[in-house]
């Protein structure tokens, strides 16, 4: 009996020096965490982004104003991701997230269109840096790469995210006409990220639709690193309504049906 359990003993310890000994140092040992995608999994992310509003149309819909984009603003998102495949390279995903985006809009009245004398209460210029947050819920189709080589794959993105606004500032610079000693003046009201509160002047709900890929290293059996580049078009409704603003200034305006565009570089993990 003591002489069967030596022989295993050392037959055990032979098979071990004979594996050690075939192992050269320096070399790559094999990873044993697999490769294979979970059929549902959730991650989080945080994305910065470059937000612009983007006018539609050169003159307003009443044809008075010219409108024009002055630029773009450095935002953010972050929240929860949902995949779910149903096939080896297919799935779909969604999930929750908050967005902080906005713009910066000039709307100035055609010269050739205005009466001279100018009469009170008409808004001659118009300058408006929006700030708005959103609650979204975005829901699209994923195409996943197989295993490329150590736990990377490429992926692409394609859906429509809803978003709900929650939050809107602007900083805003205005022109309009008055009154002062029975002459007509012109006068300037500003405001430095102030509450829209006045009206609908952003519109409440706004669908994007979502382009993107990039790539996923897994970690761990359970954890994967994800990174992907996203162009987030917006699409329907116009996004300000600003002849509903009522910011301290006589008169009102309109813009050139204004879209809201951002792009982001979403960074997270899985688990």
């Amino acid at each position: 009996m003591y002489i069967r359990k030596l022989l295993i003993v050392l037959g055990a310890c032979a098979c071990s020096f004979s594996a050690i000994a075939q192992y050269t140092y320096g070399e790559p040992i094999e990873s044993s965490v697999s490769t294979e995608l979970r059929k549902t999994r959730f991650g989080l992310f945080i994305a910065p982004n470059n937000s612009w509003m983007k006018p539609t149309a050169a003159r307003s819909n009443d044809g008075l104003y010219l409108v024009t984009s002055e630029g773009s603003k450095i935002g953010y998102s972050w929240g929860l991701m949902i995949d779910h495949f149903f096939a080896e390279n297919y799935g779909i995903t969604t999930g929750v997230q908050l967005t902080t985006s906005g713009g910066k809009i000039l709307a100035e009245y055609d010269p050739s269109k205005l009466p001279t004398p100018a009469p009170t209460n008409v808004v001659k210029s118009a300058s408006f840096d929006y700030r708005l947050q959103y609650f979204e819920v975005p829901f699209g189709l994923k195409l996943m790469s197989d295993d490329l080589s150590g736990g990377l794959r490429i992926f692409g993105n394609l859906g429509i995210t809803a978003a709900i606004n929650f939050a809107k500032k602007a900083t805003y610079t205005v022109t309009y006409t008055d009154t002062a000693a029975g002459a007509p003046v012109d006068k300037i009201a500003t405001g430095e990220n102030e509450k829209l509160r006045n009206g609908v002047s952003i519109i409440p709900i706004l669908f994007q639709m979502n382009l993107g890929g990039g790539i996923e290293y897994q970690l761990t059996s359970k954890m994967s690193l994800y990174m992907g580049l996203f162009f987030n078009n917006g699409f329907a409704p116009d996004v300000t309504s600003p002849k509903e603003i009522n910011m301290g200034y006589k008169g009102t305006f309109t813009d050139g049906n204004i879209r809201l565009n951002n792009i982001a570089l979403k960074v997270g993990l899985f688990f």
